[in-house]
């Protein structure tokens, strides 16, 4: 996907929002549910054996959701401290990946975000396998970086994050079919969260 290609795709199909993590959440409540990766909702791994469980449901519902041996996007996003963060150098992105954009996020809300604030985003074409991002997952469990998962064919986002993974589907229907089928996996809370 060209940065054009993916510039069309993203105001198409998320209009009004910034490929951010947590800024899709509460836009896209129709399409959007979340599990958690541990039982009784807890956040982090404290053993191997947790870390399975971390790995097993995450893999098992990216898999379900996008298939196997699947095309998609890895995007990562980095504030502009990120650019320094170690945790990032394994994913030698600045030669992989396709700088997409660079947002001024001070300008695009001010209020939330000081002067000067800046937030790059790179994207990566990639093939899903079950059990091939693992370390990225863990990563991400650990909250040392972020990731969004994109599947542009069937409009999906997986959105892992430290104590679970956020998934925009392409329609209310597709969310309610996943949704009833990791039930056990969904928080108790009224809101989803």
């Amino acid at each position: 996907m060209t940065k054009f290609e993916f510039i069309k795709y993203w105001n198409e199909n998320y209009p009004n929002s910034l490929p951010i993590e947590n800024e899709l959440v509460g836009k896209y409540e129709n399409r959007w549910f979340r599990i958690h990766s541990l039982p009784d909702s807890k956040r982090y791994a404290e053993n191997e054996y947790e870390y399975n469980q971390i790995l097993e449901r995450q893999n098992k519902l990216i898999t379900d959701i996008f298939g196997n041996n699947t095309d998609f996007q890895i995007l990562i996003g980095l504030y502009q401290n990120d650019t320094m963060n170690e945790n990032y150098e394994f994913l030698d992105y600045l030669n992989t990946f396709i700088k997409i954009m660079n947002i001024d996020l001070h300008k695009e809300k001010p209020d939330i975000y000081e002067d000067e604030m800046s937030y790059e985003i790179y994207v990566k074409q990639e093939k899903w396998n079950i059990n091939d991002y693992n370390e990225i997952l863990k990563k991400i469990a650990d909250d040392e970086i972020r990731a969004i998962f994109i599947n542009p064919q069937q409009n999906s986002l997986i959105i892992p994050y430290d104590g679970g993974v956020d998934v925009i589907l392409k329609n209310t229907e597709e969310r309610d079919r996943f949704k009833s089928k990791y039930a056990d996996w969904i928080s108790k809370r009224e809101d989803g969260l």
